[in-house]
């Protein structure tokens, strides 16, 4: 175990009961475990791994949903904005 991976356990063996329950809290809506989920949060913090699964499980809400734009339509548009205002390379020589 190098120093970074037991300063991690450390920190994760120290945490009070709160964080730990919601270390838990997280790990189950991320559909992973607490230990699996520790290294992110130990690295970003709770409250931007809490936003970021949430940020996942809206995104999967929507596309269950249907509130997305499908991909070959997004590359679609993204050819005729590119064919709009981008100019061809001169040859030179």
């Amino acid at each position: 175990m190098n120093s970074r991976q037991k300063k991690q356990a450390e920190a994760l063996a120290a945490l009070s009961a709160a964080d730990r329950a919601r270390l838990e809290r997280l790990a189950a809506l991320a559909q992973v475990t607490a230990e699996n989920l520790w290294p992110e949060v130990w690295q970003y913090g709770f409250d931007d791994v809490e936003e970021s699964i949430q940020a996942d499980l809206d995104a999967d809400a929507d596309i269950a949903a249907g509130r997305t734009i499908p991909h070959d339509e997004v590359m679609a548009q993204a050819r005729r904005i590119l064919e709009a205002h981008v100019k061809p390379k001169r040859k030179t020589g």
